[in-house]
C-alpha cells in the first residue's frame, strides 16, 4: 500500500539531496517483520549511488537473519539531526526513508568491492585498509566466506525535513569533508 506524505511542505523531492543523506549519515535503522512481529535495528552501512543500493554487514545468525530469511522486504531510515537553530526553537533535521529487498552477497569479488566502500566511508587510512582487504581476499578464502554482507536495492526513496532545513542547507550539511 502506498501512502502520500501528509506534510507535503516538508517533503524532500530532490533525489540528489536524498542520495546525499544516504551517502553522508552515519547509521541507518532497518525495519523488518516476521508476520505481525516488527523488528528494527541500527546498522553501520554504505550507500552506492551507481547501484542505488544500501549495503550492511552483520553476524551470520541471530534475530535479524531469521527475520530476513522469512521476509526479505525491509524499510530503512537515516536521519540528519543538526539540533536547534541558533536562537530558534526549531529542530533542523532531514530524513531519508527507503524500501527494498535484502539479498545476501556470496561472491568474494562483490564482497571486496563493498568492503572497499566501507573503507572509503569510515577509514582515515583508506589506502591501507583497502590494501589489507585485498591481501585478505587473495589469501585465506575462509575469511571472506565467513563475512555476511547484504544488499538492499532501493526501490522507493522519500524524505522529509524541517521547514527551516532547506534543500540548500541539507546539501551543505551533507557535503563531503576533505
Amino acid at each position: 500500500m502506498k501512502f502520500h506524505m501528509r506534510r507535503v511542505d516538508r517533503e524532500i523531492k530532490d533525489q540528489k539531496a536524498l542520495q546525499q543523506l544516504l551517502l553522508n549519515t552515519g547509521y541507518l535503522t532497518l525495519s523488518m517483520a516476521d508476520g505481525d512481529e516488527p523488528y528494527a535495528v541500527p546498522l553501520d552501512y554504505v550507500y552506492d549511488e551507481e547501484e542505488n543500493a544500501v549495503y550492511f554487514h552483520c553476524a551470520r545468525e541471530g534475530k535479524k537473519i531469521e527475520f530476513l530469511k522469512k521476509n526479505p522486504r525491509v524499510w530503512g531510515l537515516v536521519v540528519l539531526n543538526q539540533g536547534f537553530g541558533e536562537g530558534q526553537c526549531v529542530n533542523l533535521y532531514a530524513s531519508a526513508m527507503f524500501s527494498g529487498r535484502v539479498e545476501f552477497i556470496a561472491d568474494s569479488a562483490a564482497k571486496l568491492r563493498v568492503l572497499n566502500l566501507f573503507a572509503e566511508k569510515a577509514s582515515r587510512d583508506t589506502a591501507g585498509v583497502k590494501q589489507r582487504l585485498q591481501q585478505a581476499a587473495e589469501g585465506d578464502k575462509r575469511v571472506f566466506d565467513s563475512m555476511l554482507l547484504a544488499r538492499v536495492g532501493v526501490e522507493e526513496l522519500t524524505g522529509k525535513r524541517s521547514t527551516e532545513m532547506t534543500v540548500e542547507k541539507l546539501l551543505e550539511a551533507t557535503a563531503q569533508k576533505p
